[in-house]
C-alpha cells in the first residue's frame, strides 16, 4: 500500500470516527442470557478470528432460532464489540446470536473479507450442534459495511458468477431473511466514500477487473439472489441515500423487502439500533426485525 492510500485511509477513519462516535456505544445489559465471548476460530487460510455467542436461557429442549451478526466500520475499522448491546437485545427476544469478525482493509482486500465472513458462518454451522436449534430458522443481521458484506455473501450462495468474480467458495449456511441497518451498499459511487475508498476496497489487480461488473449491488446476480430484507435508515443516517436507493431498486425488481425510515430526529444517527440499543426507537426497530424474521 502506497503513501497516498495510507493518507486516504487515515482521513476516512477520522471522518468515520466523527460520524459514528463509537466512543459512546452503549452496551446495555440484558437479563436471561448467557454470553460466550471471544471464542477463537480460524478462517480458511488459518488466520485466527474471534466470535461472541449470546444464548437465551430457556427451558432445555427449546429449539432456538439463530441469528448471525456482522459488524460495520466501513470495512477499514470496527469489530464485533460494536454490536454487543444489540446482540444482547436479540438474544433477549429468544434468538441464539453469533457475532463474527473479519480482517480489515488495508491488511486485506474485500474478497478476503467475504471469505472471512463465509468461514465464520461455516464455523457457526459446526457449533450449532452444541445447542438446541431450529435449523429451519436461520437469519442474518448487519449494519453499515457489515450490511454490504452480508448482501454479497448471501448472494454468493446462489450465484456462481459472483463466486467466480470474488474467487472464494460461499458459506454452506442458508438464511431465510436479513435485517440490514444503515447499509453501506454502494462502494464505487463518486461520493466521499466511493471516491476515496474504492481502490482500497477492491485493489487494482486482475480480481478488481473481474469484480468491476458486480460492484453495484443492483446487479441482477446480487439483487435476485438475496433473501427477504428488512432495511432501516433515518434522516440523520449519513448513508440514508444508500438505503433508500437500494430499497427502491428492490421494489423495482419485485424483491421482497420492508423499508423503515425513522424520520428526522437528530439522535437517530447512523446505525443507531446497534450503537444505541437503549433508545426506545431502537427497541422498536429490534422488535420489527424480530417480527420480520418470524414471518419468514
Amino acid at each position: 500500500m502506497g503513501l497516498i492510500e495510507n493518507a486516504v485511509l487515515s482521513q476516512v477513519r477520522r471522518t468515520m470516527k466523527r460520524s459514528l462516535d463509537t466512543s459512546n456505544v452503549i452496551e446495555i445489559p440484558a437479563d436471561g442470557i448467557k454470553e460466550h465471548r471471544d471464542i477463537p476460530y480460524r478462517n480458511r487460510s488459518g488466520k485466527e478470528l474471534l466470535m461472541d455467542i449470546f444464548e437465551p436461557k430457556l427451558p432445555e429442549g427449546t429449539d432456538l432460532p439463530v441469528i448471525v451478526n456482522i459488524h460495520g466500520g466501513g470495512l477499514i475499522s470496527g469489530n464485533k464489540n460494536l454490536s454487543v448491546g444489540f446482540c444482547r437485545q436479540l438474544a433477549k427476544r429468544g434468538y441464539l446470536v453469533f457475532s463474527l469478525e473479519y480482517r480489515l482493509i488495508p491488511d486485506v482486500r474485500v474478497y478476503d473479507q467475504f471469505d472471512d465472513v463465509c468461514a465464520g458462518m461455516d464455523c457457526v454451522g459446526r457449533k450449532l450442534v452444541d445447542f438446541d436449534v431450529d435449523f429451519t430458522r436461520i437469519y442474518m443481521v448487519a449494519e453499515s459495511a457489515g450490511a454490504y458484506l452480508a448482501t454479497y455473501v448471501a448472494a454468493m450462495k446462489k450465484s456462481e458468477a459472483l463466486q467466480k468474480a470474488i474467487g472464494y467458495e460461499p458459506a454452506r449456511m442458508n438464511f431465510k431473511a436479513m435485517g440490514l441497518i444503515s447499509g453501506m451498499f454502494y462502494t464505487t459511487r463518486k461520493d466521499s466514500l466511493g471516491w476515496f475508498l474504492s481502490r482500497s476496497i477492491y485493489g487494482r489487480d486482475e480480481r478488481s477487473k473481474t469484480m468491476a461488473e458486480y460492484t453495484n449491488p443492483e446487479h441482477p446476480e446480487i439483487i435476485y439472489n438475496i433473501p427477504p430484507c428488512y432495511l432501516i435508515t433515518s434522516k440523520a443516517d449519513m448513508l440514508e441515500r444508500y438505503t433508500l436507493d437500494f430499497a427502491g431498486e428492490l421494489g423495482n425488481k419485485g424483491v421482497e423487502h420492508f423499508l423503515r425510515h425513522m424520520g428526522s430526529d437528530p439522535k437517530l444517527i447512523h446505525a443507531f439500533p446497534v450503537l444505541r440499543p437503549d433508545l426506545p426507537e431502537s427497541e422498536r426497530v429490534i422488535d420489527e426485525i424480530v417480527e420480520w424474521f418470524r414471518k419468514h
